[in-house]
Order: structure tokens, then C-alpha cells, then sequence
């Protein structure tokens, strides 16, 4: 099985390009799998993808990156740069920002991360409601 590369993780978002112009994690790991592309390489979970996708970013920067918030189980996706206006409006009814490569790490476009909304839930929401008299 072959270990993705930047020119692969480019592949995965061109192709799925055809459907939606903003591209989510999940589908390019499907995508892997679908057509035998090791995502995960010899390290952390997903490191062989992480790294492909900083090489790109130090690269050719054929893509964008959106995430929905800072920590690690936020929202991820790619589009292809050609593709930048209309997967920056999907970006935004997802409420999700648009990241830039500074050379040494990812930083937020217009510097404030995204907050995630919070489900609701029940439990706190019965919590939290006033007290009948």
C-alpha cells in the first residue's frame, strides 16, 4: 500500500471536487481507503496525511484548509485553490475559517479561531431552566 503524499492528498480533492467545492477530512480518508492509500504512514494517527499535508502547504499550495474551531476534534476540510470562492461560502454556513500556512504553522485567516456552536442538550438544558414556583 502506498503512503500519501501531497500530490495524493491533491488527487483526493480534485476528485472529489466534482460534488462539493469543500472537502472533508472524512472523505479523503474514505477516499484512501477506496483506492489503497495508506493515510496513516508509520506514526501518530493520520501522521503520514499531516505530513503531506504541511509539505503541500510548504510547497505548491494547490490547497486551501478550513477548520470548525482549535482542538483536535474539530471540523477539517480541504478545497482546491481554483475552487477558493465558492468553498469559502460553504466554509461560512459551516461556520467553519479558513487557516494560512506562516512557514512555521497554521494560523487562523483574520487571526480569531472559530468558536464552535454548542449542541443542545437536554440534561444541562433542564439544568439550567428556572425553577417553577
Amino acid at each position: 500500500m502506498r503512503v500519501i503524499t501531497p500530490d495524493l492528498l491533491v488527487a483526493a480533492v480534485t476528485e472529489l471536487s466534482r460534488g462539493t467545492k469543500l472537502i472533508r477530512l472524512k472523505d479523503v480518508l474514505a477516499w484512501c481507503d477506496w483506492n489503497g492509500v495508506d493515510a496513516q504512514g508509520d506514526g501518530l494517527r493520520n501522521q503520514a496525511l499531516w505530513e503531506a499535508e504541511r509539505a503541500e502547504a510548504q510547497g505548491q499550495r494547490r490547497l486551501l484548509k478550513f477548520k470548525s474551531g482549535e482542538c483536535k476534534q474539530s471540523r477539517l476540510g480541504w478545497a482546491l485553490i481554483a475552487h477558493g470562492a465558492k468553498a469559502r461560502e460553504l466554509a461560512t454556513e459551516l461556520r467553519w475559517c479558513e487557516q494560512l500556512w506562516n512557514g512555521m504553522d497554521w494560523e487562523w485567516m483574520g487571526g480569531i479561531a472559530p468558536v464552535p456552536e454548542r449542541r443542545p442538550n437536554r440534561v444541562r438544558d433542564v439544568e439550567q431552566a428556572p425553577a417553577s414556583p
